[in-house]
């Protein structure tokens, strides 16, 4: 191989980031583990309970992270089973810089992070991040701790309304690690 080659082919292989299809992130990167010479990260949340229980949560919904070499593996990275698309900017897949993947594996190197449970309480201003009051905000009258729900307070049609919903699908502050709290 001509000495200008391998420098573009060390130069080619990095960390990318993927664009799984809708709660399609386990799939998308388990699918991309069976191939040779791809490296998948995929960084999770969970809940840090007593139990430890509960269901692992894509810390970026959505997108996950992996290692190849495009000019060979773009084809099948692109086309493989629950990926959306490849990351791009102008047409070219953006390497993801290697202190980003760095931190990101010291944050938790396991590929989970343990958010810990912040002691909800009633009149918590909260947003709704999924179902169908996505993107509103409310207050907490109510905590149902025996069925991970919560009763919030909105404001519909001028009337203030309570609704149960799933603790899940609610964004209490300081939640997320790395979002705004």
């Amino acid at each position: 191989m001509h000495p200008d080659e391998q420098q573009i082919k060390d130069w080619s292989i990095g960390w990318y980031c993927i664009r799984a299809k809708p709660r399609q992130e386990m799939v998308a990167s388990a699918t991309l583990s069976t191939l040779d010479q791809v490296e998948v990260f995929l960084p999770r949340t969970q809940r840090a309970r007593k139990a430890k229980s509960g269901p692992l949560k894509p810390l970026f919904p959505g997108y996950f992270f992996a290692r190849f070499d495009p000019v060979e593996h773009l084809r099948n990275v692109h086309y493989a089973r629950g990926v959306a698309y490849i990351v791009r900017c102008k047409g070219v897949p953006v390497h993801v810089s290697p202190q980003i993947m760095i931190e990101l594996r010291l944050l938790s190197p396991d590929g989970i992070v343990d958010i810990p449970d912040q002691p909800h309480k009633v009149g918590d201003n909260i947003k709704v991040i999924s179902g169908l009051f996505k993107g509103d905000q409310g207050v907490v009258t109510q905590l149902i701790p025996a069925r991970e729900r919560v009763r919030v307070l909105f404001e519909i049609l001028g009337r203030p309304t309570e609704v149960e919903i799933d603790e899940q699908e609610v964004d209490f502050p300081s939640a997320h690690p790395i979002g705004a709290g």
